[in-house]
């Protein structure tokens, strides 16, 4: 989830049945995933419409403004930066992470929607940025 996320970070995260009850899109969430934790941002809830051209991603055929996109580097060859139109079923989310050309995510077919069931809380706030760490050298 860079740049909004690092390796290390410390953050707070709302798994009150409110929180995870109440999801919008652009909320960064965590879920359950392969036996583990990730963090990734609703792009689209259940009725919505998602689909992506040329990095570029459109919900409800309208492109999203996403400012909080890591820029492109130029280093990592895109995972996909094209899919085709998918509209999001009952009791599933369609989530991305900020680092689009790494991100495993609902885009690629292995991974797909994610049910709200999986979704173990809202992220609140970053109390230690890792990036921020004294060195200890």
């Amino acid at each position: 989830m860079l740049p909004s996320f690092h390796e290390g970070d410390k953050i707070v995260v709302d798994v009150s049945e409110e929180a995870r009850s109440n999801l919008r899109d652009g909320d960064v969430i965590v879920i359950r995933r392969d036996n583990g934790l990730a963090i990734k941002r609703i792009l689209a809830i259940a009725g919505e419409t998602i689909s992506g051209a040329d990095r570029k991603v459109f919900r409800n055929g309208k492109q999203l403004d996403e400012p909080y996109l890591a820029p492109v580097s130029g280093k990592d060859t895109p995972l996909l930066t094209s899919f085709a139109p998918h509209t999001v079923g009952p009791g599933e989310l369609f989530v991305m992470g900020d680092y689009r050309d790494r991100s495993a995510d609902s885009r690629l077919k292995g991974y797909g929607p994610v049910k709200t069931s999986d979704v173990i809380g809202k992220y609140s706030w970053t109390y230690w940025h890792a990036i921020s760490a004294p060195n200890k050298n």
